[in-house]
């Protein structure tokens, strides 16, 4: 059983300030979980990451949204930073960007394909 000394609650309360003052960015951790919160922003996002550089529209078909829908997830999801697009043609095509999501992802079991750059 921890220990219930005053001074053992004054060090995990220490502990505990020290934590947030050493996160590097609790806000956009924030961010970050409230965009995944999302079912459909996390679905696009693990369209994305098994396949990077797909059209909106075709991201729409494969996560059973509307275009509009879609590109308006889309929208939040590059405003954040998250994602990005490469112009191709007329086209855009879409990947995950942001590294901590990237991470996270493949934390909950996303996996590649072989259109995913190695890493």
């Amino acid at each position: 059983m921890p220990d219930a000394s005053p001074d053992a609650d004054a060090n995990r309360s220490e502990q505990a300030r020290k934590a947030l003052q050493n996160a590097d960015d609790v806000q956009g951790w924030a961010i970050r979980f409230g965009l995944l919160g999302d079912e459909n922003r996390l679905k696009i996002l693990l369209a994305l990451h098994r396949a990077p550089g797909i059209t909106v529209g075709d991201l729409a078909t494969a996560v059973g949204m509307s275009d509009n829908a879609a590109s308006h997830a889309l929208s939040s999801l590059r405003m954040a930073g998250v994602v990005a697009a490469d112009r191709d043609g007329r086209y855009r095509r879409w990947s995950v960007t942001d590294r901590a999501i990237h991470d996270i992802l493949h934390a909950v079991g996303a996996s590649h394909s072989d259109l995913h750059p190695h890493h």
